[in-house]
């Protein structure tokens, strides 16, 4: 039988220090830098729309489309845009289609084992026969995305249950994944292999799944934390992986968000691990995979509040807003891979939507 477990609160809290920070700095917001983000979220996201693939996805079929259509349809959630309803819905229901390419690539039990899809791979295992990118980061981002779906209390009872029956399988596949050193790897099997950037990914998932209502294990919880924190380095950063030393500003802010998600904020690890992010924007443009790194080091920031926030307004957010083409995409050519090009202007474009929609706090991650 299955352990229960923890419900995690829906909302961040933060300190009393940081919240009376918090209400000083936005009580005299920056008007100047506050339009010139909206105007950059709403032609971002009328891109993105544009872009939609008629299928519903985003991306190259063969290079991450269920990480980058689930990144999508997370920037139109960040905004508060939900399925069927605001101006995305108006027409083809841009939410909506994209949703139904995640759930037609979650794959069903075979009439053998329940646990298992007709081409090996696990039931509810959210995978698109030609992508060779995506793995369990992109089941991770889709498990947020039907959660969240879920979560909107507007939809038909029909789809109600089609997503709950989804997600509760999405939320094994990622259990059943996790690795014996309490991480996860890029396929969704329990071995040895792991590495941080796939457990930030699946532990925000069980984070929103925990809060929906979805049992998550205890043991799960724990052995993740654990994970997190044997990865941390002397100098505050988070190492690849157990087996890999090498360490980023991009994985560490990831995996201070990934504590986050198991309760952990102010530890002396998670202060330690702000240090160092904190100090690699010094120069935002020298980042290694910029886009990751802007996205849960806005997270990590605006939970910090205060002057860390103002800090990351100066040094992230101007950053990105410079970057924006006339179109109203980003273009992806940090990324570069000289075996696989770039992810595109779609994978770029949701990245930083999202980075700039932190503190509009639609989105329960976002919440303190």
């Amino acid at each position: 039988m299955r352990a229960v477990l923890l419900l995690l609160p829906l909302l961040f809290c933060t300190s009393p220090d940081a919240a009376a920070q918090d209400s000083s700095d936005l009580s005299i917001p920056n008007r100047s830098l506050e339009r010139r983000r909206h105007r950059a979220l709403s032609s971002g996201l009328e891109y993105l729309a544009a872009a939609q693939r008629r299928d519903g996805s985003w991306g190259d079929p063969r290079q991450g489309i269920v990480g980058i259509t689930s990144l999508c349809l997370l920037a139109f959630m960040s905004q508060g845009h939900q399925e069927g309803r605001g101006p995305y819905a108006r027409g083809e229901d841009v939410l909506r289609r994209g949703i139904d390419f995640l759930l037609r690539n979650s794959l069903p039990p075979s009439r053998k084992d329940p646990e298992t899809s007709s081409n090996g791979k696990p039931a509810g295992y959210i995978y698109a026969p030609l992508d060779g990118d995506s793995r369990m980061h992109g089941h991770g981002y889709a498990t947020q995305v039907l959660v969240l779906a879920y979560g909107s209390g507007r939809l038909k009872k029909e789809r109600t249950r089609e997503l709950q029956i989804k997600i509760r399988r999405a939320v094994r596949v990622i259990e059943k994944a996790q690795t014996i050193t309490g991480g996860w790897g890029y396929e969704p099997r329990s071995a040895t292999s792991h590495e941080g950037s796939v457990t930030v990914t699946v532990v925000q998932a069980l984070r929103l799944a925990a809060d929906a209502g979805f049992l998550v294990t205890k043991e799960t919880h724990r052995r993740g934390l654990a994970y997190l924190r044997d990865s941390q380095k002397a100098d505050g950063s988070f190492k690849y992986s157990h087996m890999a030393d090498h360490s980023s500003a991009a994985l560490t802010a990831a995996a201070l968000t990934a504590m986050h998600g198991f309760g952990e904020y102010y530890s002396k690890s998670v202060r330690r691990g702000l240090r160092y992010v904190e100090a690699s924007y010094r120069n935002p443009g020298s980042l290694q995979w910029p886009f990751y790194a802007h996205y849960y080091a806005a997270q990590v920031f605006w939970r910090a509040g205060g002057r860390t926030w103002s800090y990351w307004k100066s040094r992230g957010i101007e950053h990105i807003l410079d970057r924006q083409t006339a179109d109203g995409s980003w273009d992806d050519l940090s990324y570069r891979d000289k075996r696989r090009g770039t992810h595109g202007p779609a994978y770029a474009t949701a990245f930083c939507c999202l980075s700039l929609s932190v503190s509009d706090g639609f989105l329960p991650l976002f919440q303190r």
